[in-house]
C-alpha cells in the first residue's frame, strides 16, 4: 500500500504558473499558430486556446502584434 502511495505521487507533477489564452474562434487560433514567427512560443491546449509560459509571453506578444494583433496587458 505504501509503495502504490509512493508511486502515485510521481504520476502528476505541478510544472508551474502558465497563461491560458482565449481565441475569439477556432479559426483565429489556426491563423495564429500557422505563422513561423509564434512557433515554439506557446503549445496549443483546445481548438481555441493556446498555453505560453511567462518566460515566453514578451516575444509572443511581439510576434501577435507582427501578425497585427495586440494582446493586452493583463491589470
Amino acid at each position: 500500500m505504501l509503495a502504490d502511495a509512493a508511486s502515485r505521487t510521481e504520476k502528476v507533477r505541478d510544472l508551474g504558473t502558465c497563461h491560458l489564452l482565449e481565441c475569439v474562434d477556432e479559426a483565429q487560433a489556426v491563423v495564429i499558430t500557422k505563422d513561423r514567427s509564434v512557433g515554439a512560443l506557446y503549445s496549443r491546449i483546445g481548438p481555441r486556446h493556446l498555453m505560453v509560459t511567462p518566460g515566453d509571453l514578451s516575444a509572443f506578444r511581439a510576434a501577435l502584434l507582427k501578425l497585427g494583433y495586440v494582446l493586452p496587458e493583463r491589470t
